[in-house]
């Protein structure tokens, strides 16, 4: 890590009055960014590129070690000059809600009933996994993690935080928490998919579209799967939801699109469940024998990646059709998985998730990116200035790069971008969830 004297020894080393084997060098300032993962490889790309949200443009350098230096590590942190200081830009995607949260110093907590998983660690009033939020530290070389309040010299609550969604609509509200909002810096799109089963039965098989009414049903208790299909005979096999837990903004925007309301409680079923600690929810890897399919209610997964491989699981003969509100990256790595089987797209209202459909207007599941940094937090400050120069990067990043995808991601499946440039609207939308206008 680099380290800096300040003006005043440096003074004293020419006068030598000091020398340097007597100074004690004053480590890089940090700031703390915390959120939602639908920017986590996007970041990664522009961090350390010649366009990053450096001075300058300047391409930041990776100094934590592996395994928290990939586009897919939870922790990572990136170094460069801002306000011509070099600057750690420590980060933890700990997801959009808890991000949120962890910058306005909101602890999020849930109240679980889950005894059937857990009659201790699933029973109870937890906070949320992630909040508050930990850090690599600069005084381990960026190895281990802590909470800010251990960590000497840093502030008391995250410096910034992306978020899928506004503060109109997030679990921390503007009203108690007057955030400092950088803008929104894309759109980032989600889509709805089916888990796999090796032996698929006439109900998974009907199950090929899904709307903005079944979805606002099914999040308070698994739907019979005539109710999706319209088949009669399908009436003895149901449809149920899994999921992320209050973290999430892929879990906000989706109940924002299906209308069915951020803070009701939802009813989210899962495999190979298990508690790995109070109010931590993990899964197992029995890929082709998970055992019975489990009701987490309101509970989800902290991780994005756990919560997608829930589609991998073999639902044969469990006589329920699992399907999952997913962001385009985990939606293709649930598609295409490392282990166990492939998960299928489905239409949302007739209509598969594309960068031409979300522009056009004629699908609806997608949310606006923003940063957030602290109450009246200085734009010309350390964090202030990282944040507007991370909403300027990104912005000309997605705008050259994503939104011109062709085809869609199904039936046959094309990659989609996971951000899609605000200018290439053709529409407009009043508010987080609405449903899109044309543009006048």
């Amino acid at each position: 890590m680099n380290m800096k004297l300040n003006k005043y020894t440096s003074i004293l080393l020419g006068l030598g009055v000091l020398s340097l084997a007597g100074v004690a060098q004053a480590a890089n300032p940090v700031v703390y960014l915390a959120g939602a993962s639908a920017l986590r490889s996007t970041l990664y790309t522009v961090a350390t590129s010649s366009q990053s949200f450096f001075d300058g443009g300047v391409a930041g350098s990776i100094v934590s070690a592996a395994p928290n230096n990939t586009s897919s590590s939870t922790y990572i942190v990136f170094e460069g000059p801002i306000n011509g200081v070099t600057t750690d830009i420590s980060i933890f995607w700990t997801g959009a809600e808890a991000g949120v949260a962890d910058v306005a110093g909101n602890l999020l907590t849930q109240t679980l009933n889950n005894g059937n998983v857990d009659p201790v660690n699933g029973v109870g009033t937890f906070p949320v996994p992630g909040s508050p939020g930990t850090f690599l530290t600069q005084s381990s070389g960026w190895t281990t993690t802590a909470k800010l309040s251990q960590i000497s010299g840093a502030p008391s609550v995250a410096d910034l935080a992306l978020d899928d969604t506004s503060q109109a609509v997030s679990l921390t509200p503007k009203a108690l928490y007057n955030l400092t909002d950088y803008g929104a810096i894309a759109v980032v799109p989600f889509s709805f998919l089916k888990g796999y089963e090796s032996s698929p039965d006439s109900a998974w098989n009907h199950v090929v579209n899904v709307t903005t009414a079944e979805i606002n049903q099914i999040y308070s208790a698994p739907a019979s799967a005539n109710f999706v299909t319209g088949v009669p005979a399908d009436s003895g096999d149901y449809v149920a939801l899994t999921g992320r837990n209050l973290s999430s903004g892929t879990r906000v925007n989706a109940l924002l699109t299906s209308q069915y309301g951020v803070t009701k409680p939802v009813d989210q079923w899962a495999y190979d469940v298990s508690y790995s600690g109070p109010g931590v929810l993990a899964a197992g890897t029995s890929y082709s024998s998970p055992g019975a399919l489990t009701e987490i209610q309101n509970d989800g997964f902290n991780s994005s990646g756990t919560a997608a491989a829930q589609l991998n699981f073999d639902g044969t003969g469990q006589g329920v059709v699992l399907i999952e509100p997913l962001a385009v990256p985990d939606a293709a790595s649930a598609h295409s998985p490392t282990a166990g089987g492939a998960a299928t797209y489905l239409p949302y209202n007739g209509v598969y998730e594309s960068d031409a459909a979300v522009e056009n207007g004629s699908y609806t599941f997608w949310g606006y990116e923003h940063i957030f940094g602290t109450v009246s937090q200085s734009p010309t400050s350390t964090a202030g200035t990282a944040g507007q120069n991370i909403s300027n990067a990104v912005k000309a990043y997605v705008l050259a790069h994503y939104g011109t995808a062709t085809g869609a991601v199904g039936p046959t499946y094309s990659a989609q971008s996971p951000l899609i440039p605000i200018s290439l609207l053709q529409i407009t939308r009043s508010g987080d969830g609405g449903f899109p206008a044309p543009k006048n």
